[in-house]
């Protein structure tokens, strides 16, 4: 009798090792869970230095606009198609 118990005891802890390993694995904060998490967490960093580059460039263009009068008029010329009073204009059309 007792070694029918002893069997039975050992296979429920067999059985729950078995479960607990699969949920550790498998489960919804298991390890395959924080591995997706991990490729998450990498995009956003990467996203975070994309936009880190980008506001260093922007900072770079509002200190240009601020001090450069070389920079203001490119930027006249060329995005707003500004001219100077005097200059000839050519269309191309």
């Amino acid at each position: 009798m007792i070694h029918v118990k002893q069997l039975c005891m050992r296979l429920l802890l067999v059985i729950e090792m078995a479960g607990f390993g699969y949920l550790y694995i498998f489960g919804n904060n298991g390890m395959q869970a924080l591995g997706v998490q991990r490729a998450i967490v990498l995009d956003l960093e990467k996203n975070v230095a994309q936009l880190k580059d980008e506001i260093e460039l922007l900072k770079n263009d509002i200190y240009a606009w601020q001090t450069d009068d070389f920079y203001k008029e490119k930027v006249a010329r060329e995005q707003l198609q500004m001219a100077r009073k005097g200059d000839e204009l050519f269309y191309i059309g």
